[in-house]
């Protein structure tokens, strides 16, 4: 750390005389592009040592006192080494959460030895490279564990007086389970596991599969953030050596161009005093032959100047190609933290992605559904919250296969998202139900809307291995109210509306406000 504060400083704040002020401009310059790309990198990362970037970037831009700029450079070099710190701080409130599942697991699982031990094993596994960002996934996911404990234990006791709500709360279990796997976005071989245990779940498993089916995820999870965090460490730690190396490298070019002005003004001085004196021998002598002897010298003086002129000139041209090369470099590592930014883009875009449908997730939907709500409060917008199921998917699944319910879903979401607005937002909230938030409708005209939706669903000529498919969708609808205190008053009433859709014979519109 102490190299790096050294060399960006040294970097900063070397003084060439003012004939080399071209090197200086370029070194800032260039500098604030790389500083520009590393801000980039780093995104989400820490954002208080992107704050801290960000003022020594401004700093430079309008040209401060030394002092300031190092100022700026010890605040980076102290977020920087704080790093240690905020893992620790993570690590902590991950372990916080873990201990207090395990509590209530173990609690529940007293009576099984075999799952107790396989939970103390997961237990022990190192959380040292846990990333924050999946923090609460995972704390969700021993939440659902928990559940799966409790829905195994009521399967052992039910004497047929509990089955329909037994049911429910697996298949709540199975589809938050999925639902977190959608969310999660992990290349490789971690991503591979985790599409295969979706699967595994669409294809139905008994409630004594789910525990090991929890257990399996958490371990990818914990594995995936730990390869994903290693990852970013060792990209962060390849662009500080490698700003050290072009710091390393300007810092001897610009030494290198202050002595080869210091070379040429010497010479010039020099050359200009030989030439004064010649001047003076020649008009105070009265012989000619000494006079060509002073005439010869001064040739050969300036036939000697010439020659270290070239070879300055020469010094100056592998100068700037050695500066060309440092450029190359920059333009490399600019291209490296180029892709490496836009990566950490898709990623983050893909957070809010559903994987099978390619629209947004409960994720996303949380969100733009709370931004809506804010809008409403400020401006009164007439936002509709629709609420679609699709009609007998079960029936679909069943009969034609996982595959071709898959396919139904892709069907609808696309056909919905074509039939929307560019300003309204659909996303897939889990299972077959799908929300639309459609902005700018008027009360009288939700029900002409929706029902055009509808048809335009029913009408899809949706064939699987040569059979007719007939899909129908069940909608209910609402709009904010003055009534509405909280967000989760509008969504339980279009909850509400949809449930007497389909209660009521299905492939209907049903609006409550």
């Amino acid at each position: 750390m102490k190299s790096f504060h050294a060399d960006i400083t040294r970097y900063a704040f070397s003084s060439p005389p003012s004939e080399s002020n071209g090197y200086t401009k370029i070194n800032t310059a260039m500098l604030l592009a790389f500083i520009n790309r590393l801000l980039g990198a780093t995104r989400g990362i820490d954002n208080e040592l992107n704050i801290e970037v960000s003022k020594l970037k401004a700093t430079l831009e309008r040209s401060a006192s030394d002092d300031e700029i190092i100022t700026h450079i010890k605040q980076v070099e102290r977020q920087v080494m704080l790093q240690p710190n905020v893992l620790s701080d993570t690590l902590k409130i991950a372990d916080n959460a873990v201990s207090q599942a395990a509590t209530s697991l173990i609690n529940l699982l007293q009576h099984d030895p075999a799952l107790t031990a396989e939970l103390q094993l997961v237990l022990a596994e190192p959380k040292a490279t846990a990333v924050v960002a999946l923090q609460a996934k995972v704390q969700s996911l021993f939440c659902i564990y928990h559940n799966a404990i409790k829905n195994l234990q009521a399967s052992s006791s039910d004497n047929g007086h509990n089955l329909s709500a037994t049911a429910i709360a697996h298949k709540k279990i199975c589809d938050d389970l999925q639902r977190l796997i959608n969310e999660l976005d992990f290349a490789g071989g971690f991503g591979s596991n985790l599409k295969k245990i979706r699967q595994r779940l669409l294809q139905g498993v008994e409630s004594h599969e789910l525990v090991d089916i929890c257990l399996q995820i958490i371990n990818n999870v914990i594995e995936g953030a730990r390869e994903e965090r290693l990852a970013s460490k060792t990209f962060l730690h390849a662009i500080v050596e490698e700003l050290n190396n072009i710091a390393y490298k300007f810092d001897n070019s610009l030494v290198d161009s202050n002595n080869i002005n210091q070379k040429q003004m010497s010479l010039l001085e020099n050359l200009k005093e030989r030439i004064d004196i010649l001047d003076l021998d020649i008009s105070t002598c009265d012989n000619l032959a000494e006079t060509k002897q002073h005439v010869q010298q001064g040739l050969e003086i300036i036939s000697s100047s010439i020659q270290q002129q070239e070879q300055l000139l020469q010094d100056k041209i592998r100068l700037e190609a050695q500066i060309k090369a440092v450029q190359q470099q920059l333009e490399e590592l600019k291209k490296e933290t180029l892709l490496h930014t836009q990566r950490l883009e898709a990623q983050q875009h893909k957070l809010y992605l559903d994987s099978l449908t390619q629209v947004y997730n409960r994720t996303a939907l949380d969100e733009r559904f709370k931004l809506e709500f804010k809008r409403w409060q400020r401006y009164q917008t007439n936002t509709t919250i629709a609420m679609i199921d699709i009609d007998h998917f079960k029936n679909i699944n069943d009969t034609f296969g996982h595959i071709a319910g898959d396919k139904a879903l892709k069907i609808v979401a696309r056909a919905l998202q074509k039939s929307i607005k560019g300003a309204d937002f659909i996303a897939r909230f889990g299972g077959e139900e799908f929300v639309l938030l459609l902005t700018d409708l008027a009360p009288n005209e939700i029900q002409a809307v929706l029902d055009k939706l509808r048809n335009t669903i029913k009408s899809i000529p949706f064939r699987f291995k040569g059979k007719q498919i007939s899909i129908t969708i069940s909608i209910g609808a609402t709009q904010f109210t003055a009534d509405d205190n909280e967000t989760m008053e509008p969504f339980e009433r279009a909850d509400q509306a949809l449930y007497e859709a389909k209660s009521s014979g299905r492939d209907k519109v049903i609006i409550r406000i």
